[in-house]
């Protein structure tokens, strides 16, 4: 076989650094485009932050469709002057200092460090003080101490006396049932810590939570010798209790920040839009680097150059933080258009509302509407909603009214919560229920609907 060059013509398709850019710009979350803001003013210099948001910004199409190499740039640098001589309507207080939101928001705090922070109040010897911070790290994430206590004590230097003093220690602090050695002292130290005098409760605890747990109450009646009403009123009190004791304490990850990109409002008959511009300050370019592009200014050519290209790259990123602004602007009036009855009061139905159809309405790609709404959030009178949330599809029901799919799986809530508890409704007899409500679903849709609301099925919620 003889190896060879030759020459091959073929088209590949790329997207450009700029179309990338705004891509990425419209797919990200308030919080992070708040990030990519703050580390484009600090990479560029000719980018700054517009003092007055009330200036008339200047057309992006006078400067779109003009040549890279056939730039006016003195008409350019003559329109951008005129933008500063404007007198600002809202001029800023120099002496105003700069709110810092960080100093509002609580730091993140490990379970660990929360139990060690209550140590730390107490009055203990060293010795025991240093067990019960072993013990503190030998817990498991369900706070269950998961290692001897023998090797507790190894591991503190201190002896078994010592480490059973500091466990009685740990086990008295907050959350209840947190040092526990099993499930059962776990429920022993919150039946305690709340005071609750059930000697049936103990006997429950110790032998028969299996059966408590597969809902076998006639069974444990029996073994008992009392009847199953008393039972179930036994069981209701156990299931005040946590079985998973750190369950209690869950702060989850470093404090997240939901900022939404959009605000709607009413006045009078009329709901208004507003772009959350706060979250995202206004930009522009430099007027002292504007400037030195002027002839005469003194500016060798290579400086020249270098403030065009980051000029260039100022005005992409301001064109693609503004188009992403009204991507989403076109998006959230659609969606206040069609889901009308739930604006009115924050109560009504949701209609089905795909992605493809707002794609054609503002006449862009599928793509770009799906990144419109991922990680968008809208401010209503009603809270705060995912612009996801107004998008699913639906059904048609007898009287021609279209149904979304969230609507429906309020409905089946609804149904399940007023269930009897001794005889659970199946899926199939929920789609039946639906279909005399006009709403025709099948059976396997109403399970997965049940699944993803996390209800289990009906064999699991019967109380045998």
């Amino acid at each position: 076989m003889e190896l060879g060059q030759r020459p091959e013509l073929r088209q590949k398709f790329t997207l450009s650094p700029q179309v990338y850019q705004g891509l990425s710009i419209l797919a990200m979350p308030v919080a992070e485009l708040q990030v990519l803001v703050e580390t484009e003013l600090l990479e560029n210099p000719v980018l700054e932050v517009e003092e007055f948001e009330d200036e008339p910004a200047e057309p992006e199409d006078e400067r779109a469709d003009v040549a890279d190499d056939e730039r006016a740039w003195d008409e350019w640098l003559d329109q951008y002057a005129e933008l500063d001589n404007l007198d600002p309507i809202i001029p800023r207080d120099p002496n105003a200092e700069d709110i810092n939101t960080e100093e509002f928001v609580g730091g993140y705090l490990s379970f660990d460090e929360y139990l060690l922070e209550q140590l730390g109040m107490l009055d203990l010897d060293d010795a025991t003080r240093r067990a019960a911070q072993a013990i503190v790290g030998s817990l498991d994430g369900d706070g269950f101490l998961v290692t001897p206590l023998d090797e507790v004590a190894a591991i503190a230097g201190v002896s078994p006396t010592v480490a059973d003093r500091a466990l009685a220690v740990v086990q008295q602090l907050d959350p209840p049932g947190v040092g526990a050695r099993d499930l059962a002292e776990a429920l022993r130290i919150q039946r305690d810590y709340l005071g609750i005098d059930e000697p049936l409760l103990e006997d429950i605890i110790c032998d028969h939570l299996d059966d408590i747990a597969a809902n076998h109450f006639r069974k444990v009646a029996r073994k008992l010798q009392v009847d199953e009403a008393e039972i179930r009123r036994l069981v209701e009190i156990l299931r005040q209790l946590n079985p998973r004791p750190a369950g209690a304490f869950s702060p989850g990850p470093s404090p997240g920040y939901v900022v939404p990109d959009v605000t709607i409002r009413r006045f009078g008959d009329d709901w208004v839009i507003t772009p959350n511009s706060e979250a995202v300050p206004t930009l522009r370019v430099s007027s002292r680097y504007r400037t030195m592009l002027r002839g005469g200014s003194g500016a060798d050519a290579e400086t020249v150059r270098y403030l065009k290209d980051k000029i260039r790259s100022a005005e992409t990123f301001i064109k693609n933080v503004d188009r992403r602004k009204d991507t989403v602007s076109r998006i959230t009036k659609i969606i206040l258009e069609v889901q009308n009855e739930f604006f009115e009061d924050g109560k009504g139905s949701l209609r089905p509302l795909r992605l493809e159809d707002v794609a054609v309405e503002i006449g862009v790609h599928l793509s770009t509407v799906s990144r419109g709404v991922t990680g968008k959030y809208m401010a209503t009178p009603y809270g705060m909603f995912e612009l996801k949330h107004f998008f699913s599809g639906g059904y048609r029901t007898s009287t021609g009214m279209d149904v979304a799919a969230t609507t429906v799986k309020e409905t089946l809530r609804g149904m399940l919560t007023s269930e009897d508890p001794l005889h659970p409704l199946s899926d199939q007899k929920l789609a039946e229920m639906l279909s005399h409500k006009g709403i025709p679903v099948a059976r396997r849709t109403v399970a997965k609907y049940r699944e993803e609301m996390g209800i289990e099925p009906s064999w699991a919620r019967k109380r045998r």
